[in-house]
């Protein structure tokens, strides 16, 4: 009965006070923006330490950074939060879900904490938008650090896990809302990375509860339905800003050539490539990314 159910109205969405109770105690914090919007955000780390701000990626949240933080604590201020429509954040007030919406909110997200100089380090979408970011803010971004990040114009066709390429067609999506299971969250975290063994049951629930958080799945639609624009190789000349690319060997989702034209493109850019590694590179070699980027910028 509970399948006929699911076939007919979709899975049943979760009980937002029981979520932020579940993933939203201390550190946490939820500040509201100019815009009116409402963020999920942790603070932590040494106090008057250097900044670094993560930007999480695709239907992940904040605690997909959890490998990095635990490390990166010791030497930086760390600031995450969830994207809009991610997370706890939740769906957007303003049902806007452009590049320009993302970039406002951590322009805003910055402000409200007063960071004038900062590290930016952005994942798959996440790190599309910090570049978006950067491109406009280059005297507050005082280095750029890209894991497997989106943007630049692909030269092959590459597979994506099922729930991506559903959402790429209207019966896909209208498939997706009714067949959408803990089962297909976990195919689609595990399609993510090299080795799917690293996906524990506590990945596989959050990424399941946060899918079911009230009004996310259709604001996700709405995304899907505005293409976002490839960078061109001008805008990617015109930053100054130091940046490290740090992406999976094995990643088919945004697979090394988009790291090459990083690399090709920004001004002054080094270039990491991880074999074994996928498109998760802060979950799948958590030790090797925080050593590179602790050499990278100086610390180690």
């Amino acid at each position: 009965m509970g399948g006929v159910k699911s076939l007919l109205f979709g899975p049943t969405w979760e009980d937002v006070d029981v979520l932020n109770q579940t993933y939203g105690a201390p550190p946490s914090q939820f500040i509201t923006l100019p815009n009116g919007e409402t963020i999920h955000l942790r603070d932590e780390g040494k106090k008057g330490a250097f900044p670094l701000v993560l930007v999480h990626g695709h239907s992940e949240d904040m605690h997909t950074w959890n490998g990095l933080v635990e490390r990166l604590v010791e030497e930086f201020r760390v600031i995450r939060y969830d994207l809009r429509r991610h997370g706890l954040t939740g769906p957007a007030s303003d049902d806007g879900y452009s590049i320009e919406r993302y970039v406002a909110d951590l322009a805003m997200v910055v402000d409200h904490l007063g960071l004038e100089r900062f590290v930016l380090l952005g994942h798959s979408m996440g790190g599309r938008i910090s570049v978006r970011y950067t491109m406009e803010h280059q005297d507050r971004v005082s280095r750029l650090i890209l894991l497997s990040a989106s943007g630049p114009p692909r030269k092959q066709d590459t597979k994506q896990p099922l729930a991506l390429r559903l959402m790429k067609n209207p019966l896909g999506r209208f498939m997706i809302k009714r067949i959408w299971s803990r089962n297909m969250a976990k195919k689609s975290l595990e399609d993510m990375v090299f080795d799917p063994s690293i996906i524990t049951d506590e990945d596989i629930d959050r990424m399941w509860a946060f899918s079911r958080y009230p009004g996310s799945m259709e604001a996700m639609f709405r995304e899907f339905a505005d293409s976002w624009p490839d960078f061109t190789s001008d805008e990617i000349q015109g930053i100054s800003t130091h940046a490290l690319l740090i992406w999976g060997e094995e990643d088919s989702i945004c697979p090394v050539e988009l790291a090459e034209f990083y690399h090709a493109h920004l001004q002054h850019a080094d270039m990491i490539v991880v074999p074994k590694v996928g498109h998760c590179p802060q979950m799948e070699c958590p030790e090797r990314c925080v050593a590179e980027m602790l050499r990278w910028m100086g610390t180690a």
